[in-house]
């Protein structure tokens, strides 16, 4: 009882500690966002394989993990018509479990995160703004 005191007044009178603390945490996620990308963008040309689906056209941009790790919002652009763009969301979320299943043998987390797939029109946006710059110069 008397340590968890001592502890309780040595968070409480240095607040250095506690920004130093928070820092860590803040730090560590953006690791596990990060080490999630690369394995979900590595997995893709492994859980599409065998399959006729053009997983070069799906580009991972970035990883969003809860703070209480159990939920991930990865966040993908797709370079393709509507439609198709369409049914590779379709085949991602159909996916999920694979791309999970990856992040589990290669990353140590005591759980494995639920992965939610967003898709963004950032990449095709600014590909169109370049092709009006490239025609303004000609």
């Amino acid at each position: 009882m008397k340590s968890v005191l001592i502890c309780e007044n040595l968070w409480q009178k240095n607040p250095h500690l506690q920004f130093t603390i928070y820092f860590m945490a803040i730090e560590r996620i953006k690791r596990i966002n990060e080490m999630i990308r690369r394995e979900v963008a590595a997995g893709l040309s492994r859980v599409g394989q065998g399959e006729d689906t053009a997983t070069g056209k799906i580009t991972v941009v970035s990883a969003d993990i809860s703070h209480d790790l159990r939920g991930c919002g990865v966040v993908v652009s797709i370079m393709a018509e509507p439609d198709e763009a369409a049914r590779l969301m379709s085949w991602l979320r159909r996916h999920r479990v694979d791309f999970q299943s990856l992040i589990a043998e290669n990353i140590a987390l005591k759980y494995t995160p639920k992965i939610f797939f967003k898709q963004t029109g950032a990449i095709e946006k600014g590909d169109h703004v370049l092709d009006i710059l490239n025609k303004l110069d000609e």
